[in-house]
This record gives structure tokens, sequence and C-alpha cells, in this order.
């Protein structure tokens, strides 16, 4: 069925970190969008959209049945893009029955609602950390997400993301809903979140106001750092996928992992003055991390979708980050945090 164009793309979880960057894709790309979130839009994403942006808004979780089937009955989307829910991995990592109220439920609520009132595709964002121990590299999406001795490497967390994958193939296998799946890598950039586990929050927001950073472990752990921007223009590649293309893909760089002791040396370089320590040693959340940490192939995307990471290099992705950020608190920003 060709898309609805006059009909728009509905983001649950619009006005976080990754949810308004793909906002702001879609519209760039001039797409009709509407969001669907728990709260108003916060200064960060009303920095990244602009002030000439107006996006309808719809208030409810994701986890509120009802209100997910009359906000798609209102804006009939032809398409949904779900980035709503929680991303603690530390805070879900030992509590299966919050990672599956507060992600695998939401997930389902929105399948649902898509084949009720008959939406076209639906892009989910899940995650790296449905992925066990590394079996292979670079790791593409025939990689095993469950071997015979584990499961996911990021706990409940991972386990809640990687049932949404498969209730997503269910739902295609039961009624032809068109279900497509990007697993995000180490997203950073403007307007990410405190909880993050990268660290680059950390390293770069006191560094461009000028205070010290001391972070007690995980200087070894390597990642595919990605910046939010390519993960917003691979969502919406992949929501104009031909139908034959995949159903899941990677948005991560596909280059050599590089460690937070790395990156907290080019925050370092970008902002005289900085002052970044951070131990190597791993502990805790770094230990289940780190299995499944490892090179992450794009090929499909390259191939499939004609997509590329505009921030392959991690010192450009930084540029971006620090050069916006110190707009935002000229802006009076600083006022927000």
């Amino acid at each position: 069925m060709p898309p609805r164009r006059s009909s728009p793309v509905l983001v649950t979880g619009g006005g976080g970190f990754i949810g308004s960057y793909i906002v702001g894709e879609l519209l760039r790309r001039g797409r009709h969008v509407a969001i669907y979130g728990r709260g108003e839009l916060t200064p960060e994403a009303r920095a990244v959209l602009g002030p000439a942006a107006a996006v309808p808004l719809e208030l409810g979780s994701v986890e509120d049945l009802p209100r997910v089937m009359a906000a798609v009955k209102r804006f009939r989307p032809e398409a949904i893009v779900h980035a709503a829910g929680s991303v603690d991995t530390g805070g879900l990592l030992g509590n299966p029955h919050l990672a599956s109220r507060a992600i695998l439920e939401g997930t389902l609520n929105i399948f649902e609602a898509a084949r009720l009132f008959g939406v076209r595709r639906v892009v989910y964002l899940s995650s790296i950390g449905v992925l066990p121990t590394i079996q292979h590299e670079p790791i593409d999406a025939a990689h095993p997400l469950i071997l015979p001795r584990e499961g996911p490497g990021s706990g409940a967390y991972g386990a809640a993301k990687a049932a949404g994958e498969l209730f997503g193939f269910a739902y295609q296998q039961a009624y032809g809903l068109d279900v497509r799946t990007v697993r995000p890598s180490a997203v950073y950039g403007f307007g990410m979140r405190w909880h993050s586990a990268n660290y680059m929050k950390q390293f770069v927001e006191p560094a461009v106001r000028g205070e010290p950073v001391r972070v007690s472990h995980g200087g070894s752990l390597p990642r595919d750092y990605t910046h939010v921007i390519d993960v917003a223009t691979l969502t919406a590649a992949v929501l104009d996928a031909p139908d034959e293309a995949d159903r899941v893909f990677y948005a991560a760089t596909g280059e050599p992992l590089v460690t937070a002791a790395q990156a907290a040396r080019i925050v370092t370089e970008l902002v005289p003055g900085a002052s970044i320590h951070i131990a190597e040693a791993l502990e805790g959340e770094d230990l289940h991390e780190i299995a499944f940490r490892g090179v992450l192939s794009i090929r499909n995307a390259q191939e499939q979708l004609h997509w590329e990471p505009a921030f392959r290099s991690l010192r450009e992705g930084i540029r971006e980050y620090v050069e916006r950020y110190r707009a935002f608190l000229a802006a009076d920003g600083g006022a927000t945090r």
C-alpha cells in the first residue's frame, strides 16, 4: 500500500532526546509529523526543532492503551516511529517486571493500535543491548540474540527490547503489520540524558561550562559512539525503505570501537582548559556491557537504503555537540539545567 503522504508520521517520545531529532529530520524531509509523549517538549528538544516548528502534541504514556488508541485514531498516521520507552539501562538491568512494563507493554500497545487503525509501517527503536556475548564481528542483523547458555547482555532492559522485536515479527506474520527495527549504539549528542551509560554528557557539558570532570570507572570500555543525527537519518531512511529491505538495521558508524577514555581525550582537545579524568577500571554495568560491544555492520543500510552516517568521525561528532551546547547556553539555556 503506498504511503498516505497527507497523513502524519506519529513519533512516540518525540519530545525527548532521540525522538526530537527524528521529528526534526522528518520535518526537514517535508513530512507531516505529530508527537505522542509523556510531557511537553524539553528545552533541548525545542532548541533542536527550532522556534518555527509547529508539531501537534498529544500527551500520554505508551503504557496506557486507551490513550494510545485515542491518539492514533485522532491523527490517523500513515506510519509510527516508536521511540518512547525508558533508556535507563542501569535502572532496568535487574528489574524484569519494571522493564516489561516500561518497554514491552508500551511497544505492544503501539503495535496493536497500528494494526487496528491500518498504519502502513512501524519503525521500532530497539538497542544493541539485545545482543549476548559477541559471536562474530562485524556484528550484523544475522547475529544471534539467544545462545545455548545466555541471552541479552543488558539483562531485563535487553530482554524487553528483544521481546519487542520478536513481537514485531509476530504482528507481521499474524496481521501483515510492517514492523522495522533500528538498533542504536551508544547514542550521544546535545539533549542526551544524564543517566546515559556512555558518559558523553558527563564529559562534554561540564567541560564546556568550565567544570572539572571525574569519573570513577569505565575508561577502558569500547563503544561504537553514534551521533544522534545519524540515528535520526537512518530512522527516516528505514521509514521509507522498500518492502523487500531487511527488517533490522544498526544505527552505528561501522568504524573501530573507541574507549570512553579516548572519547574524554577528544573532548579535552576540543574544549581548551577542560579537565577530565576517567579511571580505566570496569565496574558494575561496565562488566555487563563489555560483553556485547563489538564492531557493528551498517552494510545493509548502505546497500539497501543508500544511507551513510554523517559523523563517522567521533571528533567531528563531539565538535558538533560542543558547538550546539555552547549555543544553547548562550541563548540562556543554562537556566534550565
